[in-house]
């Protein structure tokens, strides 16, 4: 028997090492015509015997076939972006290791047939930007490109809509380049749909100068760009949704549980450069279709609102956490178009007329020699209207020059009336109670332009550039104030009409000059210059009679300012294609003039600092990138922080500005890492940030305490104040906040199972200074607050996504928020929450979708003055899909079913912490139905379509607007 087992070893023996013989390891680098690395490109090898094996280029875009049989091999690659290439190597016959040249891809110029592209590269990194292939994360068809953000690693979606990047908040979208509905975000994320979303592009702008020229100065926002997928890009898309109703309870007096009703309409048109848009929207849910610079916009789904510190980030809840209780109205208009060979033209108008009710409870706590504290419970009634109109045009004669133009026009009004109940206390004795009515109303049109040219000199690299902006702003203001003492002396008029009328005229230019002076490297000059002026008559009555007007000279101002600032620059720059580096210095010298016209005392103000700058980009491979950022800013003082006159509109906290403060400066240092493994699917980002101020504005709380009889009578305006806490402005040096924030994400399985963990820290070095007034009207030394403020929120989120079937997120975060003051009278606080909730969908019965979201808070750390809940929140719906290409929709949903849905916040600033709640809309049901018609021509790209994202079409390719093709 043991002659048997040594024959069939010789035999195994034979089989390996011809084997051997026959197999060697083939490895290979892919790269682009610039020499740069592909990683993530798709090889797939076949051999003369007929087998082939697939592997995926690494980080640097190598790639190994560890056994390769035969001599005669082919070798078909594949890169997103790329054109296919296929390559027949015939190699020698022997068993050394292969390895070969760089294989070279060109930038994709056609779609080829020939190849099958297998997979989807989700990330690519570029220098700016970081881009995300939309179908690497499925959503189910007419979903809302918002959905898709919520699972992009990076990106972080409030229940307010509020998208944030990197841990910093996104400002601006754009559709193909170019600002959609002047760059509203939350227009754009609820709205559009993702079914024709190619890309999703998270970009650093630096601005349009920068994207042209690529020299990059300041500090760069956070913008979105969509691009839309190519066989999307002639046809339409349209959306309604109706839907009614109510808490089901009966109705209170005081109360507001009224009927709830919504109304949604989109339209999307789209015909190679052209692109219109219109969207609005009806309801009392809380939905808003517009942010107008503010996170509180909303629109195009049934969630939105404006999310406190506690609301579960990230989350896909319909529970709407807007402050109050909102009634709107509002319709857009979006355009763009290529009129001609040479001018590119797009804009937008957008109107918004809302109400809002707001209920709160507040709680403030003031550091002083003796500690105070206030209470106030407040009701508002806001009616904001807006019109927002911009217009872009873009020229563009020849490949050396390039103008573009940009006029603007908004409008902004509201009518607001408040009732506010105020108590006070000092060494823990109400000191002060009273009632406060005040009605007012604003407008506010604003008119402006702005543009720049762009010259590229013939033959060189030089390049010249003049940007200008030029606006005027005007603002009317009337405030009626009536306060009531019930508990101590009236520290304002009882009853104020307040008329103010101010305008703001504000023009600019700058000019930078780019001269190469080697092959990669570059010198520029650069010039900026920026003037303000702002006019303010504040006219005051405290004795109205009839309609006649008594002006009160005392709270009655005439004040104008000036801010001129000049900036020189000389860069040194080194572009390469790998890395990119500058270095330069600055000169900025800031002017500050100020004039009360009542008596005609001026002020004046200069100040230079020394800007040095530096900015250095190394692109490792197209997954991986590091980036370091530095520049110097000043910034003007506000108005209400300049003009020298008190003002008493506000009993509790009466102001009086400081004519003689100096411009901020802000040192701003940034870095930031990305990393992105193809095979694994990987990421890992990370950014640290430092920022410094130097004359940072800060708060001086002046309290006046109770007053001897000799010294009122000696001076009886000081009657007013005792027991009041005043506030004026100082400059402070010390200011400082470091942040850093992580995300760390771990997709497996084709990323039906996505492990993600992340989160921000954050601290805090404010200033804030106190001041007594004694008995005898005698000024006690300024003390200085150094409040230290440790913020930290990490977060853990587990993600399933298995097509057609779920859709669903367990998420858990801690947010902490600490404080240490260095005045024994300003108390330390602690306050945290933990968030742990679970939301999703359930796909059954092929039409029929189940969607759950519940959030548990868990409050700790408040002082117990406002009333603090640990609230449940739960919302969930039953949606049902029918008519032909699921064109209609029915949805039943519930809302906040526990009916908790309260807001809260603490604010640390200085000498001063704030705690508050507020109510949000309740519980309620609603039933909707929402139709649903689309029709785009061309062929869809080649990717697996298992019920989600659409993509259907019919018609010819993408090489020209087809003729027709049927709505599904």
């Amino acid at each position: 028997m043991r002659y048997v087992y040594l024959i069939l070893a010789l035999i195994c023996f034979n089989i390996y090492h011809v084997q051997a013989q026959n197999s060697r390891q083939l490895s290979g680098t892919i790269v682009d015509s610039t020499r740069l690395s592909l990683p993530g490109s798709n090889i797939k090898l076949k051999n003369e015997l007929g087998d082939s094996t697939v592997t995926i280029a690494d980080v640097n875009g190598k790639f190994s076939f560890p056994s390769v049989k035969g001599n005669k091999i082919t070798l078909v690659i594949t890169s997103i972006g790329y054109d296919g290439l296929i390559k027949h190597y015939t190699l020698q016959p022997d068993n050394k290791p292969v390895v070969l040249d760089p294989i070279i891809l060109k930038s994709a110029t056609k779609q080829l047939g020939a190849v099958t592209i297998v997979g989807v590269n989700p990330v690519v990194f570029k220098e700016d930007t970081v881009q995300y292939s939309v179908s690497a994360y499925k959503v189910r068809e007419n979903a809302p490109i918002e959905d898709v953000l919520k699972k992009i690693p990076g990106l972080d979606v409030d229940k307010d809509g509020t998208v944030t990047a990197q841990g910093k908040q996104v400002t601006k979208v754009r559709v193909n380049g170019k600002d959609f509905f002047g760059g509203d975000v939350l227009s754009a994320t609820k709205n559009l749909p993702a079914d024709v979303i190619e890309s999703v592009q998270v970009i650093d702008d630096y601005g349009d100068q920068a994207n042209l020229t690529g020299i990059k100065t300041g500090e760069p926002d956070k913008i979105l760009n969509f691009t839309i997928r190519k066989d999307k890009n002639y046809g339409y898309f349209g959306q309604a949704t109706a839907g009614d109703g109510s808490d089901l309870l009966p109705k209170k007096p005081g109360v507001d549980n009224d009927n709830r009703y919504i109304g949604l309409l989109n339209f999307f048109k789209f015909k190679g450069d052209q692109q219109i848009s219109v969207i609005g929207s009806i309801n009392n849910t809380n939905v808003n279709t517009f942010s107008y610079g503010t996170p509180t916009g909303g629109g195009g789904g049934f969630g939105g609102g404006g999310g406190r510190r506690n609301a579960a980030r990230g989350s896909s809840s319909s529970t709407v956490n807007r402050d109050g209780i909102t009634d709107a109205h509002s319709i857009g208009l979006n355009y763009r178009d290529q009129w001609g060979k040479t001018l590119s033209v797009y804009g937008s108008y957008s109107f918004t007329n809302n109400t809002t009710f707001t209920n709160s409870t507040t709680f403030q706590e003031n550091g002083s020699a003796t500690r105070s504290t206030s209470n106030q419970i407040s009701q508002t009634t806001t009616n904001p209207v807006n019109h927002r109109f911009n217009f872009n045009l873009e020229w563009k004669p020849d490949t050396l020059n390039y103008l573009k133009v940009t006029p603007t026009f908004t409008y902004s009004g509201s009518d607001v009336t408040s009732y506010d109940s105020v108590s006070s206390t000092r060494q823990e004795v109400i000191n002060k109670a009273y009632t406060s009515n005040s009605v007012s109303n604003t407008s506010s049109p604003n008119y402006g332009i702005s543009g720049f040219f762009n010259h590229r000199f013939k033959s060189t690299k030089r390049n010249l550039n003049i940007g200008f902006n030029a606006s005027s702003v005007k603002s009317y203001e009337f405030d009626n104030p009536i306060n009531k003492y019930t508990i101590g002396v009236s520290s304002v008029p009882a009853y104020q009409y307040v008329y103010t009328d101010s305008r703001t005229n504000s023009y600019g230019v700058n000019v930078s000059y780019l001269e190469p002076i080697g092959k990669v490297s570059y010198l520029e000059l650069n010039y900026a210059f920026n003037h303000s002026f702002t006019s303010s008559d504040k006219e005051t009555d405290t004795l109205y009679t009839g309609n006649r007007f008594h002006k009160y000279d005392l709270l009655s101002n005439n004040y104008n300012y000036t801010f001129t600032t000049h900036r020189f620059g000389l860069n040194y720059r080194i572009i390469e294609t790998k890395y990119n580096l500058t270095l330069g210095i600055g000169g900025l010298p800031a002017n500050l003039e100020g004039i009360n016209l009542m008596n005609n005392v001026s002020t004046k103000v200069n100040t230079f600092n020394i800007v040095p700058a530096a900015s250095f980009n190394y692109t490792f491979s197209r997954s991986q990138a590091l980036r370091f950022n530095y520049n110097g800013s000043a910034n003007q003082p506000s108005f209400s922080q300049l003009q020298p006159v008190a003002d008493f509109s506000n009993a509790l906290y009466p102001v009086q500005g400081n004519p003689d403060l100096r411009p901020e400066f802000t040192n701003n240092f940034s870095l930031r890492y990305n990393a992105f493994s193809f095979q694994s699917g990987n990421m890992f980002l990370i950014g640290l940030n430092f920022t410094q101020t130097n004359n940072k504005v800060v708060q001086n709380i002046i309290t006046y305490r109770d007053f001897d009889e000799a010294v009122l009578t000696a001076n009886p305006s000081l009657r007013n104040l005792q027991n009041t806490n005043f506030i004026n402005y100082l400059n402070a040096d010390g200011y400082y906040q470091g942040r850093a924030n992580f995300i760390y994400s771990k997709p497996w399985s084709e990323r039906k199972y996505t492990l993600r963990v992340g989160g921000q820290v954050a601290y805090t070095n404010n200033i804030g200074f106190s001041q007594d007034v004694d008995s005898l009207n005698n000024f006690t030394p300024i003390a200085k607050n150094i409040a230290k403020t440790l913020t930290l929120s990490p977060q853990v989120r587990f993600r399933v996504n298995i097509d057609d079937i779920v859709d669903a997120e367990a998420f858990s975060t801690l947010s902490l928020n600490k404080t240490n003051n260095s005045l024994n009278t300003v108390p330390s606080s602690n306050v945290k929450s933990i968030d742990l909730g679970i939301n999703g969908k359930n796909y059954v019965w092929k039409d029929w979708t189940i969607s759950y979201d519940y959030t548990k808070t868990l409050n700790y750390g408040y002082s117990g003055s406002i009333a603090i809940k640990n609230p449940n929140i739960f919302n969930a719906y039953l949606e049902r899909r029918f008519l032909k290409d699921h064109r209609g929709t029915v949805r039943l949903a519930a809302y906040d079913i526990f009916n908790e849905n309260t807001g809260y916040s603490v604010i640390n600033n200085g000498s001063v912490r704030t705690e508050s709640n507020v109510n949000r809309l309740g519980r309620y049901f609603l039933l909707t139905f929402t139709f649903r018609l689309q029709k785009f021509s061309g062929k869809a790209p080649s990717e697996p379509n298992r019920g989600f994202r659409g993509g259907n079409g019919g018609g010819r390719g993408n090489d020209g607007p087809p003729p027709g093709g049927g709505p599904y």
